[in-house]
């Protein structure tokens, strides 16, 4: 009787806290399935295309108390997309965002994007399978988003972009197409997810980490990266997926720098230090990075493409990132100084005397 009792309550506690709401999966396989079947209709695809990528914020989004994550089964069970075959990526959303789901065909450029609708989602799993596509989601758009067609018709990618076809996620879906159909690294796709979307800050997060791995390389167990974000741009969130630097872990500090202090270290973009933490002491690199420092080609078009294009233009210096960044100072760390670049109060490109 006593066990009965515990049941009976654990199961009222879950129904009356929000972020304890036990998720229908059976619902939301369906959607996913549902959604891949949609998209598989109008983009004319089979199962196990490979030139098909989907993005979407399903395992992130959670709809009046349902976890999202079973949508994932659902579209891996009908498009044949997986997280392991490196064609299926979930951007980062809070979790109160709209949960939708995006198809791209890169032998087409044409993608779709559809939206979940609530409401259906509040029905019986019978109820749910017997609706029409138009009343599972909210919103359904189809357009080509490869940046050279876009390049060729602007008119279209102005109605995509302004007229907001995927509800305001245009820019980052855009480009996580193009540079993934250009043959972008699985590793770097997962922390353009993190960012939740893809744009030159991040790139430049890229080029930083190769070269700080070049030049101060982990030998060993001990050792681990460091990171004074200061200033703080789009290529910490880089650091945090690749290096597993993230502030909770003490692995990076994040300040911010005033215009003038900026202006006068012009460029400036952080100090990474290798550390080590049986020996207590570490090497530090102050970088400076340049978006400038490359004659890259230029976008020409609507102000909606110049960072996509950027994005992609940036690819091939991946292996030579040093085009970009200039060594401001080297020196060595051990704890004392490790304590005045981390703590607040005490300026860390002062402590480094760079400034």
């Amino acid at each position: 009787m006593k066990m009965k009792y515990q049941t009976i309550t654990m199961v009222l506690l879950l129904a009356l806290v929000p972020g304890l709401a036990m998720a229908d999966n059976a619902l939301m396989e369906a959607l996913g399935g549902k959604a891949a079947q949609k998209a598989m209709q109008d983009l004319g695809f089979e199962k196990g295309d490979a030139n098909v990528l989907v993005l979407t914020d399903a395992g992130h989004a959670i709809v009046d108390g349902q976890t999202s994550q079973a949508a994932i089964k659902g579209i891996t069970n009908e498009s044949g997309n997986s997280i392991g075959d490196g064609n299926l990526f979930r951007p980062l959303r809070a979790h109160w965002k709209p949960l939708w789901f995006y198809f791209f065909d890169k032998s087409t450029g044409e993608a779709v994007y559809l939206e979940a609708n609530s409401e259906a989602l509040s029905k019986s799993l019978d109820e749910f399978l017997d609706l029409p596509d138009d009343q599972v989601f909210s919103k359904i758009s189809k357009a080509n988003v490869d940046i050279e067609y876009l390049q060729n018709h602007t008119d279209e990618g102005n109605v995509t972009f302004n007229d907001k076809a995927f509800n305001g996620n245009e820019f980052g879906l855009v480009a996580m197409s193009n540079v993934w159909a250009r043959g972008a690294s699985y590793d770097f796709l997962q922390a353009t997810a993190f960012h939740d979307h893809l744009c030159p800050g991040v790139t430049s997060g890229l080029h930083i980490a190769e070269f700080v791995e070049e030049k101060l390389p982990i030998t060993n167990s001990s050792e681990s990266y460091k990171v004074i974000a200061c200033p703080q741009w789009c290529k910490d969130d880089l650091f945090q997926m690749r290096w597993d630097a993230t502030p909770g872990k003490s692995g990076m500090f994040v300040m911010a720098l005033t215009d003038a202090e900026k202006k006068a270290v012009p460029n400036v973009a952080g100090i990474y230090i290798r550390w080590n933490d049986t020996a207590k002491e570490g090497d530090a690199l102050v970088l400076a990075y340049n978006f400038s420092a490359v004659d890259l080609p230029k976008w020409t078009g609507p102000s909606w493409g110049s960072k996509i294009y950027q994005d992609i233009v940036l690819m091939p210096y991946e292996n030579n990132p040093e085009a970009f960044i200039t060594v401001l100072k080297e020196f060595k760390v051990d704890a004392a100084k490790l304590a005045n670049l981390q703590n607040a109060g005490m300026h860390p490109l002062k402590v480094a005397g760079v400034m």
